[in-house]
Protein backbone atom coordinates (compact mmCIF):
# COMPACT_ATOMS: atom_id res chain seq x y z
CA UNK A 1 0.00 0.00 0.00
CA UNK A 2 2.16 2.59 -1.21
CA UNK A 3 1.39 6.59 0.57
CA UNK A 4 2.02 9.88 0.15
CA UNK A 5 1.04 10.92 3.22
CA UNK A 6 2.76 10.30 7.00
CA UNK A 7 0.51 11.56 10.12
CA UNK A 8 2.28 11.68 13.03
CA UNK A 9 2.09 11.31 16.43
CA UNK A 10 4.31 11.49 19.48
CA UNK A 11 4.73 12.58 23.22
CA UNK A 12 8.02 14.91 22.34
CA UNK A 13 6.65 18.03 22.51
CA UNK A 14 7.61 21.21 20.42
CA UNK A 15 10.42 22.41 22.45
CA UNK A 16 12.96 20.08 21.25
CA UNK A 17 13.84 19.39 18.00
CA UNK A 18 12.89 15.68 17.98
CA UNK A 19 10.25 15.84 15.72
CA UNK A 20 11.93 17.94 12.93
CA UNK A 21 14.92 15.49 12.74
CA UNK A 22 12.20 12.92 11.95
CA UNK A 23 10.80 14.80 9.26
CA UNK A 24 13.97 15.93 8.11
CA UNK A 25 14.85 11.82 7.86
CA UNK A 26 11.15 11.05 6.16
CA UNK A 27 11.74 13.85 3.32
CA UNK A 28 15.31 13.53 3.18
CA UNK A 29 14.40 9.55 2.21
CA UNK A 30 11.15 10.69 0.55
CA UNK A 31 11.25 13.99 -1.02
CA UNK A 32 7.64 14.97 -1.61
CA UNK A 33 6.25 13.19 1.40
CA UNK A 34 2.89 15.39 2.56
CA UNK A 35 3.49 15.13 6.82
CA UNK A 36 0.87 15.45 9.14
CA UNK A 37 1.18 16.44 12.69
CA UNK A 38 -1.89 14.59 14.67
CA UNK A 39 -0.38 16.02 18.06
CA UNK A 40 3.19 16.20 19.57
CA UNK A 41 1.41 16.89 23.02
CA UNK A 42 0.69 13.28 24.40
CA UNK A 43 1.75 13.08 28.02
CA UNK A 44 4.99 11.48 27.96
CA UNK A 45 4.83 7.95 28.44
CA UNK A 46 0.82 7.75 27.88
CA UNK A 47 0.58 4.73 25.78
CA UNK A 48 -3.21 4.77 26.63
CA UNK A 49 -3.90 8.70 25.28
CA UNK A 50 -1.99 7.89 22.48
CA UNK A 51 -3.96 4.51 21.16
CA UNK A 52 -7.11 7.23 22.32
CA UNK A 53 -6.09 10.01 19.75
CA UNK A 54 -4.32 7.55 16.97
CA UNK A 55 -8.30 6.06 17.11
CA UNK A 56 -9.80 9.13 16.80
CA UNK A 57 -8.17 10.97 14.38
CA UNK A 58 -7.30 8.18 12.36
CA UNK A 59 -10.95 8.33 9.99
CA UNK A 60 -10.09 11.89 9.31
CA UNK A 61 -7.09 11.02 7.47
CA UNK A 62 -6.69 10.80 3.79
CA UNK A 63 -6.72 6.59 2.65
CA UNK A 64 -3.68 5.24 2.93
CA UNK A 65 -1.86 7.56 5.27
CA UNK A 66 1.09 6.08 7.00
CA UNK A 67 0.48 6.44 10.60
CA UNK A 68 4.06 7.17 12.54
CA UNK A 69 3.25 7.08 16.32
CA UNK A 70 6.22 7.36 18.97
CA UNK A 71 5.15 7.08 22.36
CA UNK A 72 8.01 4.69 23.52
CA UNK A 73 8.94 4.93 27.15
CA UNK A 74 11.33 0.90 26.73
CA UNK A 75 12.73 2.32 23.94
CA UNK A 76 16.42 0.51 23.47
CA UNK A 77 15.22 -2.30 25.44
CA UNK A 78 13.84 -5.56 24.04
CA UNK A 79 10.53 -4.04 22.94
CA UNK A 80 10.11 -4.62 18.87
CA UNK A 81 8.53 -2.45 16.56
CA UNK A 82 5.84 -3.37 14.56
CA UNK A 83 3.65 -2.33 11.28
CA UNK A 84 0.11 -3.26 10.86
CA UNK A 85 -2.00 -2.60 8.02
CA UNK A 86 -6.02 -2.04 7.85
CA UNK A 87 -8.18 -1.60 4.84
CA UNK A 88 -7.16 1.95 4.37
CA UNK A 89 -4.38 2.89 6.02
CA UNK A 90 -0.96 2.00 7.26
CA UNK A 91 0.50 2.59 11.24
CA UNK A 92 4.11 2.35 12.51
CA UNK A 93 4.69 2.41 16.10
CA UNK A 94 6.42 0.57 19.49
CA UNK A 95 5.42 -3.00 20.07
CA UNK A 96 3.25 -1.35 23.47
CA UNK A 97 -0.05 -1.50 22.57
CA UNK A 98 -0.18 1.63 20.96
CA UNK A 99 -2.12 1.01 17.96
CA UNK A 100 -4.31 -1.60 20.15
CA UNK A 101 -7.88 0.73 19.32
CA UNK A 102 -7.72 1.25 16.17
CA UNK A 103 -9.77 -2.06 15.85
CA UNK A 104 -12.57 0.24 17.07
CA UNK A 105 -12.76 1.70 13.46
CA UNK A 106 -11.01 -0.77 11.40
CA UNK A 107 -9.87 -4.13 11.58
CA UNK A 108 -6.30 -4.92 11.08
CA UNK A 109 -5.16 -7.23 8.57
CA UNK A 110 -1.49 -7.78 8.71
CA UNK A 111 0.74 -6.93 11.16
CA UNK A 112 4.37 -7.73 10.62
CA UNK A 113 7.80 -7.30 13.07
CA UNK A 114 10.36 -4.81 11.46
CA UNK A 115 13.97 -5.76 11.29
CA UNK A 116 15.01 -5.22 7.76
CA UNK A 117 18.13 -3.53 9.27
CA UNK A 118 19.58 -2.48 6.15
CA UNK A 119 16.41 0.14 5.91
CA UNK A 120 17.53 2.04 9.21
CA UNK A 121 20.33 4.47 9.70
CA UNK A 122 23.71 4.05 9.57
CA UNK A 123 24.17 5.06 13.23
CA UNK A 124 21.28 4.33 15.71
CA UNK A 125 20.81 5.89 19.21
CA UNK A 126 19.22 3.48 21.83
CA UNK A 127 17.09 6.35 22.98
CA UNK A 128 15.51 7.60 18.95
CA UNK A 129 14.59 4.53 17.46
CA UNK A 130 12.23 7.31 15.91
CA UNK A 131 14.33 8.90 13.82
CA UNK A 132 16.87 6.14 13.25
CA UNK A 133 14.51 3.09 12.49
CA UNK A 134 10.59 4.18 12.01
CA UNK A 135 11.46 7.52 9.61
CA UNK A 136 13.66 5.60 7.08
CA UNK A 137 11.65 2.38 7.21
CA UNK A 138 8.30 4.82 6.76
CA UNK A 139 9.62 6.80 4.00
CA UNK A 140 10.97 3.43 2.43
CA UNK A 141 7.27 1.76 2.85
CA UNK A 142 6.32 5.44 1.38
CA UNK A 143 8.09 4.42 -1.99
CA UNK A 144 6.65 1.38 -2.34
CA UNK A 145 8.67 -1.39 -0.67
CA UNK A 146 7.03 -4.52 -0.78
CA UNK A 147 5.51 -5.74 2.53
CA UNK A 148 7.46 -8.84 2.92
CA UNK A 149 10.46 -7.21 3.00
CA UNK A 150 9.54 -4.86 6.09
CA UNK A 151 9.99 -8.03 7.81
CA UNK A 152 7.92 -11.63 9.37
CA UNK A 153 4.16 -12.12 9.78
CA UNK A 154 3.76 -10.98 13.91
CA UNK A 155 0.64 -12.10 15.20
CA UNK A 156 1.54 -11.56 18.81
CA UNK A 157 2.19 -7.94 18.96
CA UNK A 158 1.29 -6.62 21.87
CA UNK A 159 -2.22 -4.76 22.70
CA UNK A 160 -5.21 -4.03 25.58
CA UNK A 161 -8.56 -3.93 25.02
CA UNK A 162 -10.46 -1.08 24.47
CA UNK A 163 -12.69 -0.37 28.13
CA UNK A 164 -15.92 -0.84 27.18
CA UNK A 165 -18.64 0.66 29.53
CA UNK A 166 -21.27 -1.50 31.32
CA UNK A 167 -24.70 -1.30 31.15
CA UNK A 168 -26.59 -2.86 34.08
CA UNK A 169 -30.87 -1.89 33.62
CA UNK A 170 -30.46 2.29 33.45
CA UNK A 171 -26.92 2.46 34.90
CA UNK A 172 -24.27 3.12 33.16
CA UNK A 173 -20.68 2.94 34.35
CA UNK A 174 -17.37 3.69 32.60
CA UNK A 175 -13.97 5.69 33.35
CA UNK A 176 -12.20 8.52 31.86
CA UNK A 177 -10.11 7.30 29.04
CA UNK A 178 -8.56 11.12 28.00
CA UNK A 179 -8.25 14.85 29.27
CA UNK A 180 -7.14 17.23 26.82
CA UNK A 181 -5.41 20.29 26.22
CA UNK A 182 -8.42 22.63 27.58
CA UNK A 183 -8.93 20.00 30.55
CA UNK A 184 -12.22 18.53 29.12
CA UNK A 185 -12.61 15.12 30.62
CA UNK A 186 -13.07 12.25 27.78
CA UNK A 187 -15.03 9.18 28.81
CA UNK A 188 -15.15 5.87 27.23
CA UNK A 189 -19.30 6.14 26.93
CA UNK A 190 -20.50 6.69 23.74
CA UNK A 191 -23.48 8.68 22.24
CA UNK A 192 -25.37 5.47 21.89
CA UNK A 193 -25.76 4.44 25.36
CA UNK A 194 -27.09 7.68 26.72
CA UNK A 195 -30.14 10.30 26.90
CA UNK A 196 -30.96 13.61 26.29
CA UNK A 197 -31.83 13.76 30.21
CA UNK A 198 -28.79 11.28 31.96
CA UNK A 199 -27.63 12.01 34.95
CA UNK A 200 -24.04 11.88 35.37
CA UNK A 201 -21.51 11.53 38.44
CA UNK A 202 -18.16 11.40 38.13
CA UNK A 203 -15.53 12.75 41.27
CA UNK A 204 -18.80 12.83 43.69
CA UNK A 205 -19.66 15.63 41.13
CA UNK A 206 -23.43 15.67 39.89
CA UNK A 207 -24.63 16.64 36.35
CA UNK A 208 -27.49 16.56 34.98
CA UNK A 209 -28.42 16.30 31.42
CA UNK A 210 -26.87 16.38 28.07
CA UNK A 211 -25.87 20.56 26.65
CA UNK A 212 -25.60 20.78 23.18
CA UNK A 213 -21.89 23.51 23.46
CA UNK A 214 -19.64 24.61 25.86
CA UNK A 215 -21.62 27.52 25.62
CA UNK A 216 -24.63 26.22 26.98
CA UNK A 217 -23.57 27.16 30.23
CA UNK A 218 -22.52 30.04 32.09
CA UNK A 219 -18.92 30.70 32.60
CA UNK A 220 -17.28 28.42 35.27
CA UNK A 221 -20.31 26.26 35.21
CA UNK A 222 -19.69 22.46 34.64
CA UNK A 223 -21.47 20.87 31.85
CA UNK A 224 -21.57 17.23 30.39
CA UNK A 225 -21.86 17.03 26.29
CA UNK A 226 -21.27 14.90 23.76
CA UNK A 227 -17.80 16.01 22.00
CA UNK A 228 -16.37 15.84 18.68
CA UNK A 229 -14.69 12.53 19.42
CA UNK A 230 -18.53 11.56 20.16
CA UNK A 231 -18.15 10.52 23.64
CA UNK A 232 -19.37 11.83 26.66
CA UNK A 233 -17.38 14.92 28.19
CA UNK A 234 -17.06 16.64 31.17
CA UNK A 235 -16.10 20.22 30.79
CA UNK A 236 -16.01 23.70 32.94
CA UNK A 237 -16.69 26.65 30.57
CA UNK A 238 -13.32 28.64 30.03
CA UNK A 239 -11.67 26.35 32.76
CA UNK A 240 -10.94 22.89 33.33
CA UNK A 241 -12.96 20.00 34.58
CA UNK A 242 -10.42 18.13 35.25
CA UNK A 243 -8.55 20.66 37.65
CA UNK A 244 -10.94 21.96 39.43
CA UNK A 245 -12.60 18.58 40.37
CA UNK A 246 -9.23 16.32 40.09
CA UNK A 247 -10.12 13.90 37.63
CA UNK A 248 -7.77 11.73 36.31
CA UNK A 249 -7.56 9.00 33.71
CA UNK A 250 -9.47 6.02 34.95
CA UNK A 251 -11.23 8.04 37.55
CA UNK A 252 -15.22 6.06 37.20
CA UNK A 253 -18.08 7.77 35.73
CA UNK A 254 -21.79 6.81 36.46
CA UNK A 255 -24.33 7.77 34.06
CA UNK A 256 -28.46 7.15 34.98
CA UNK A 257 -30.21 7.11 32.02
CA UNK A 258 -34.01 7.64 31.47
CA UNK A 259 -36.07 4.63 29.82
CA UNK A 260 -38.60 6.47 28.59
CA UNK A 261 -37.06 8.74 26.39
Amino acid sequence: MKTKCIALLSDFGTYDPFVGAMKGVLLSKAPGLSIIDITHQIPPQDIQTAAFYLMAAMPYMPKHTLFLCVVDPTVGTGRGIVWAKTENYQFIAPDNGLISWVEQKEKIKEARFISNSSLFMDNISATFHGRDIMSPVAAAIAKGLPEKKIGPIFTEYRRFPFPLPQKAGNRITGQVIAIDHFGNVVTNIGRSYLTAKAVFNVADHMLKGLKLTYASVVEGEALALIGSFGFLEFCVRNGSFARTFDVKIGSPVEAIVSLDE
